[in-house]
């Protein structure tokens, strides 16, 4: 009973936690880019730490992730709450590839 327990216990955290699967692309990190341009939002850490101003009207977030890959959010400075209105890659293009997840 304690296997089957264990063994349901696993598969119930790689369900919910998702699992990678094929070969990372930049297809899929510009998917999951354009993904992130309508939900993401800055939390009070974000802006703390990496939020600079851009221009007059927008703030720029600079991140890495993953390792190398050196993209930016730019943010609206006008309105409530920010909204992600672009991102653009600055550096490390050929480190900028993510693989697809599934999970439920």
């Amino acid at each position: 009973m304690k296997i089957k327990n264990i063994i349901f216990s696993i598969l119930i955290l790689i369900g919910f936690t998702g699992c990678p699967y094929g070969e990372p692309t930049y297809e899929i990190f510009v998917e999951n880019m354009e993904l992130n341009k309508r939900i993401w939002t800055p939390n009070e850490h974000m802006i703390s730490n990496f939020r600079e101003i851009y221009s007059e009207d927008k703030y720029i977030y600079r991140l890495e992730i993953p390792k190398g890959c050196h993209f930016v959010f730019l943010t609206n400075r006008d309105d409530k709450p920010e909204k992600v209105i672009d991102w653009i890659i600055i550096s490390g293009k050929e480190h900028c590839k993510e693989q697809r997840e599934f999970g439920f």
